[in-house]
């Protein structure tokens, strides 16, 4: 399977570090609840992409609402902690809450991209559009340079304390 999100409006959160630390910290205990084997990942600025195996597929809507609230709501209260109001304003949803307990923010795009892989092929060619993402947007030469990809997870060059399970060299 492969999953796509982009932050609300395109923002750039995970240009801080923290942003990124909430994100792994829940990508890996939602990794672990719902027992998915993660094989390659890479978190942009603006966006994420996930290559996993995930059943049973119902379980995915799950997942994958529970990842993108956990984080949003961490992201959250930590620029409210900071103070980025700025930042926080930008995240402001465009619609007055109409019930108190209605999001008053965005760290999201509602939808999420899915795509189902049926072949070795195409499983191949998501491995390496991944982990070619950063390369190809100008933020390294080469994608095993990027530390918040799993390209250089498999290069041996670091971790980003989220379970990879390795696939063979596609």
């Amino acid at each position: 399977m492969f999953i796509s999100a982009t932050t609300y409006r395109r923002i750039p959160l995970f240009r801080y570090r923290r942003a990124c630390e909430i994100f792994f910290k829940n990508l890996e205990f939602y990794r672990r609840k719902y027992g998915f084997r993660l094989h390659a990942y890479v978190l942009m600025p603006n966006h994420f992409h996930l290559l996993i195996d995930f059943s049973p597929p119902r379980a995915l809507v799950d997942f994958l609402r529970g990842f993108k609230s956990a984080t949003g709501i961490q992201i959250v209260d930590w620029l409210k902690a900071e103070n980025q109001k700025q930042l926080l304003s930008y995240l402001a949803v465009s619609k007055a809450p109409r019930r108190h307990k209605d999001a008053r923010y965005s760290v999201w795009q509602r939808d999420s991209y899915i795509t189902p892989l049926l072949s070795e092929r195409i499983i191949r060619q998501k491995f390496r559009y991944i982990h070619e993402n950063p390369a190809r947007a100008g933020l390294v030469v080469a994608a095993e340079d990027y530390s918040y990809s799993s390209a250089h997870v498999y290069a041996g060059s670091g971790e980003t304390g989220v379970g990879i399970d390795f696939l063979e060299e596609p």
